[in-house]
């Protein structure tokens, strides 16, 4: 079952190279049925969709089962109200057999499974009803671990990357920026923007953004617009990737709740790159190396000042920075290159077949 979003992204990515001999699949969108209109509010739109979606995906999957065997049901999921529709699929598989998996696709799990409310409650009993679950950050991995009912069937799988640079050892200057993403503010981007005018480094921002957020951002980037602060818009993955060659630093100094693995970040690692991001989710185990130590500089939430400080310090510490882009670069390579972690996924696969 796929989603939207990033999870669609992986999803692309996943239908695209990993299926084999081995394995087989049917996939199922689980995208919001009813596209969105100015005419609905936020809250009564999603539990509009959701049910409309939950009826359209429960009467696909049934045909499906109905039709023929499946071992395994392999879910993406954001939880959130999105956890009712994982545990009414999980219990439409238990009768006809089929193993399931929910892939966590979000990083406030260790607060939503702790909560008192709707949601906790709806995230707990479908996890219950899950033969494995699927994390991508130690803290959630952790978390859950220490739940009794939930501790044998969690498992620590981390997005992934192609690693095909060769490791990129030329000194940097780091003097240029970006920010490659969806431009949402809460990813940091209005402090980003304040922090490249303070810093005098070169700034490209990658990414769509609504309307108010790219306006936003040229009122901060004021006469430094077009000059040290560029705004490319949309790119396609693999140009965005290749863009980032040209630049020494990849920030993304994330608060954004629902902060997961930015595939940003891995991307930046695997050409040598210097991350500059906040502790949100997975990023600081992206950003330790394999010896413990950090390869990458985490800031906190919030912080302009916090940011500059970290381009300033890369500017005065060039050959300890250098040696973080090597380290991120063999962090990346032994962790989160595509193979890597489609191992990981081949080998629970067999766990339930």
């Amino acid at each position: 079952m796929t989603g939207n979003g990033g999870i669609a992204s992986w999803t692309k990515k996943f239908v695209k190279t990993f299926p084999d001999e081995e394995h087989l699949f049917s996939f199922v969108d689980v995208a919001p049925t009813k596209p969105r209109s100015g005419g609905y509010e936020p809250m009564l739109y999603r539990i509009t969709s959701g049910i409309s979606t939950l009826l359209r995906v429960r009467k696909e999957i049934k045909a499906l089962l109905k039709a023929e065997h499946y071992d395994i049901l392999h879910t993406t999921t954001s939880g959130n109200i999105g956890s009712f529709r994982d545990l009414v699929v999980a219990k439409l598989c238990h009768r006809y057999g089929t193993k399931t998996i929910m892939h966590c696709r979000y990083g406030c799990i260790t607060e939503d499974i702790h909560s008192s409310g709707m949601i906790g409650g709806m995230l707990r009993k479908s996890m219950r009803e899950f033969d494995q679950i699927w994390v991508l950050d130690s803290r959630s991995f952790n978390t859950l671990k220490n739940i009794k009912y939930l501790s044998d069937k969690v498992f620590l799988t981390p997005n992934s990357t192609d690693v095909t640079e060769p490791i990129d050892t030329a000194p940097k200057n780091y003097v240029s920026v970006a920010f490659c993403g969806n431009l949402i503010p809460s990813k940091g981007l209005y402090e980003l923007t304040e922090a490249a005018r303070k810093s005098h480094v070169t700034l490209h921002v990658i990414g769509p953004g609504m309307p108010d957020v790219n306006e936003r951002v040229k009122e901060i980037a004021g006469d430094e617009l077009g000059k040290t602060i560029f705004l490319h818009g949309r790119m396609p993955n693999p140009e965005a990737v290749k863009f980032l060659k040209s630049v020494d630093m990849v920030a993304l100094p994330t608060y954004y709740q629902s902060e997961a693995f930015p595939i940003s970040i891995i991307e930046a690692m695997s050409l040598s790159k210097m991350v500059i991001s906040c502790p949100r989710a997975a990023v600081q185990d992206m950003l330790t190396d394999l010896d413990g130590n950090p390869c990458g500089l985490l800031v906190p939430p919030k912080s302009v000042d916090a940011i500059v400080e970290a381009i300033r310090w890369c500017q005065t510490h060039k050959e300890e920075a250098d040696k973080m882009c090597r380290k991120a670069y063999e962090k990346v390579k032994a962790c989160y290159d595509k193979e890597v972690v489609y191992n990981i996924y081949r080998y629970n696969y067999k766990k339930l077949i």
